[in-house]
């Protein structure tokens, strides 16, 4: 899983429409940029624009890289400078969006592409915006509702406006970030309120999904998927998404069979090390070696990621036949796990038992 993060992009100038511009923005490229085998984290405070800075903020975060932006709003005309560094301070893209205010809705999306191009992440990146410009003034009451957090104005804007799928996605990113929150119930309500206005949007569905499982409602969020995946189409990212999680209300339901099913076909969109690792877990059972050998494909995609390696060590001890590697994927884990103490222990002790 590549995470990135996205910080807060720098106004040049001190607007209320331009403030509300930038976060909404900002906000938007975060959400464009998660999927089956990427996340991203929107950060709060502010970060220099430079190699240097972005660089420093992604080793903090323990993530792959970092884009900051400077944001400019001038006669209805918006101006971007984007740069992307990776945790080493190296700069990965550097470019400039130009265009009317119309553009905002796309922007997010468009800027996600070239972030995840830049990170030869091609298949991961959202299929490219074919809607239309919009009104300048529809794009600043969107990015002041956001700002409010106007559930009602939102909910208004994606049925005066059907067309326009940044007001429902703005919801969307409500909705998840008031997950465990006080604020959860009304969104939940507006969530199904959305769905019906909006049957057929796939990611309106995949929400309204995540909130009815969180309410234990495994069937109703289980059906929610399946129209999600099916409504979906060609967008390899949320069928991707809606495969994983129908995977996940399977292998809670103990219907092992099926959540190996749909983490195939989640795999086959989107060549993911968690999921890889999900599918090695449960043909381990039922098949060792295909199960190690899923495991072993997570480690490849994930070659950092000392949880994973353990989870492999562990697999070849318990049920392959090759010591030798076993002992070899534990000591990898344990140097990748040296600043994880709680981890370090574990793998401690799986050495322990490799060893003895």
């Amino acid at each position: 899983m590549r995470g990135i993060a996205v910080v807060p992009f720098a106004m040049d100038g001190i607007e209320p429409e331009a403030h509300d511009l930038a976060q909404w923005l900002a906000g938007e490229t975060a959400w464009e940029l998660c999927g089956p085998g990427t996340e991203a984290r929107l950060v709060i405070d502010p970060v220099a624009l430079s190699p240097e800075a972005l660089g420093d903020a992604a080793a903090q975060l323990g993530v792959e890289a970092a884009l900051g932006a400077t944001f400019a709003l001038a006669a209805e005309r918006l101006t971007l400078h984007l740069l992307l560094a990776d945790a080493r301070g190296n700069v990965r893209a550097q470019w400039d969006e130009l265009g009317p205010l119309g553009i905002g809705p796309h922007l997010g999306r468009r800027i996600a592409r070239r972030v995840l191009h830049a990170l030869g992440e091609d298949a991961a990146a959202p299929p490219e915006s074919i809607e239309r410009e919009a009104p300048g003034a529809v794009v600043l009451r969107l990015a002041r509702a956001v700002r409010r957090l106007d559930v009602d104005d939102l909910l208004a804007l994606a049925t005066e406006f059907p067309a326009l799928s940044a007001a429902p996605r703005a919801l969307l990113h409500a909705a998840q970030r008031a997950i465990g929150e006080e604020k959860m119930p009304a969104l939940f309500s507006a969530l199904e309120r959305l769905a019906q206005a909006r049957p057929h949007d796939a990611e309106v569905l995949l929400a309204l999904g995540d909130y009815r499982a969180l309410h234990l409602d495994e069937a109703g969020a289980r059906q929610l998927y399946l129209r999600a995946r099916d409504a979906a189409g060609s967008d390899r990212r949320v069928v991707a998404l809606a495969c994983l999680r129908l995977a996940a209300v399977a292998e809670s339901a103990a219907r092992t069979d099926e959540a190996i099913q749909h983490l195939r076909a989640a795999i086959r969109l989107a060549d993911d090390a968690r999921a890889h690792a999900r599918l090695g877990r449960l043909l381990l059972a039922k098949d060792p070696a295909e199960g190690i050998l899923a495991l072993t494909r997570a480690t490849v995609l994930a070659p950092g990621d000392a949880a994973l390696h353990l989870a492999l060590a562990r697999a070849l001890r318990e049920h392959g036949s090759d010591p030798v590697r076993a002992v070899a994927v534990a000591s990898r884990a344990a140097r990748l796990a040296e600043a994880d103490p709680s981890l370090a222990d574990e793998v401690r002790a799986e050495l322990e038992l490799l060893l003895s």
